[in-house]
């Protein structure tokens, strides 16, 4: 495997990639504008650092997007989403990327990887086997707004 930081000449086929895996996979329905937009927004933020991950004839086979924050005492990462093409999941390939990223977010300085995970058992067992728990001091809250 291959990795390196994704760049504005990969938006199209990320996109498309995106649009494809959600909208079959996880029933959703993303238009390629709003699915650009969400994209490149976290690409183009400050502080972003978003990545492909590449097989070996250099084909994407996933990718990831997040971005630094800066506390008082320390940085951390807060990764917004990463996504393993259906064709290539089950192989370790999502275990490997979080892996590298780790080494990455370490080499630029922060100490903590933060994220959040869809409530299902599949997202618990493969961020618990790379040590990632559920925090105890924070709680992500919502509300819908009527329009």
């Amino acid at each position: 495997m291959n990795y390196r930081l994704m760049t504005e000449q990969d938006l199209a086929y990320v996109v498309e990639k995106n649009i494809e895996y959600y909208n079959t996979v996880e029933d959703c329905c993303w238009t390629y504008e709003k699915a650009y937009k969400r994209i490149h927004q976290v690409l183009t933020m400050e502080d972003s650092m978003c990545m492909v991950q590449l097989d070996d004839n250099d084909s994407m086979t996933g990718y990831l997007m997040g971005y630094f924050k800066e506390f008082d005492d320390i940085r951390g990462y807060f990764l917004d989403e990463i996504v393993i093409f259906k064709d290539f999941q089950g192989k370790g390939y999502g275990t490997d990327f979080i892996k590298i990223l780790e080494q990455e977010v370490s080499k630029n300085g922060a100490s903590i990887i933060e994220l959040n995970s869809v409530n299902d058992e599949m997202h618990k067992h493969f961020y618990s086997k790379l040590s990632y728990y559920e925090t105890k001091n924070f709680v992500m809250m919502g509300k819908f707004l009527e329009s």
